[in-house]
């Protein structure tokens, strides 16, 4: 697959790649992320914290091209270095890493197939800390259009058959019938999208489904040629549905970034209850 790679193919290549621990804390979770491993040679790449938007005060929003840059050269990232993203579980927050580093121009950026899990589960070499970074690297942050969207653009597109919106949140927050792990947040889903829960994405060992098993979940959501939107519960598992359909071959993909901790708050955005 053009966006993963093994966690044999990293063990081969550690000392050729830089290699990012993308993982955060799930939301409901009141304490610092702390992964029980770090592989070894990683960096941290700080979604919630370092590359957070800190004039928004929703979660995990995607920061501007200067902070972006600035941090990047601090993890010591050039141009054309390889970087491989991995979090704590077998997939949830990495593809946000990918593409958030795709967002700003950024190309030789991978995935870890089945994560710190998969990568504990084959004895491959851990570090008790992160790596320190020896040498500023020369990043340059380029912004992509429409690689992050706002309320506003998937509010004009809700009633365009062009455009679907796919909601990577489980089955049972879309329909509305749990609540939602943030406070005081409305209950169910935007008008018209669709639901594909991202843990769909993964098979029994907890590793990227093959392509042809990836395209067919995309037609079980009657996806044809659409430009796709993708949102989930603060714009990070949106990003295992984006990665999942570029790795299909679909174009024109958008990330909601605010996604339901902003569609959900108590607002005249429209909701919808029940299933798809």
């Amino acid at each position: 697959m053009k966006n993963l790679k093994s966690c044999q193919w990293l063990a081969q290549h550690l000392n050729k790649v830089h290699v990012l621990d993308a993982g955060i804390v799930k939301p409901g979770v009141n304490k610092p992320y702390s992964p029980t491993a770090i592989i070894a040679g990683a960096k941290r790449f700080d979604i919630s914290g370092a590359l957070t938007n800190p004039k928004v005060s929703l979660p995990n929003t995607m920061c501007d091209s200067a902070q972006f840059q600035a941090a990047m050269r601090q993890l010591g990232i050039n141009l054309h270095d390889t970087v491989v993203v991995y979090d704590d579980m077998s997939l949830f927050s990495a593809p946000r890493a990918w593409w958030m580093l795709k967002s700003m121009g950024f190309e030789q950026v991978y995935v870890l197939d089945g994560g710190l899990s998969h990568w504990l589960a084959l004895g491959l070499p851990t570090a008790p800390s992160y790596a320190i970074t020896t040498q500023v690297g020369n990043f340059v942050a380029k912004a992509q259009p429409n690689y992050f969207i706002d309320s506003q653009q998937v509010l004009q597109s809700i009633n365009d058959k062009s455009i679907c919106l796919l909601d990577a949140r489980s089955a049972k927050r879309f329909s509305g019938e749990d609540p939602e792990p943030r406070c005081n947040m409305r209950s169910g889903h935007i008008p018209n999208s669709k639901n594909l829960p991202y843990q769909q994405i993964l098979n029994e060992q907890g590793l990227v489904k093959s392509v042809d098993a990836l395209q067919a979940l995309f037609t079980e959501c009657g996806i044809t040629n659409q430009a796709l939107q993708f949102s989930c519960g603060s714009g990070v598992t949106a990003c295992i549905l984006a990665m999942a359909a570029d790795e299909c071959g679909y174009a024109q993909l958008s990330v909601y970034d605010g996604s339901w901790s902003e569609w959900g708050q108590p607002s005249n955005l429209p909701v919808e209850i029940g299933a798809n």
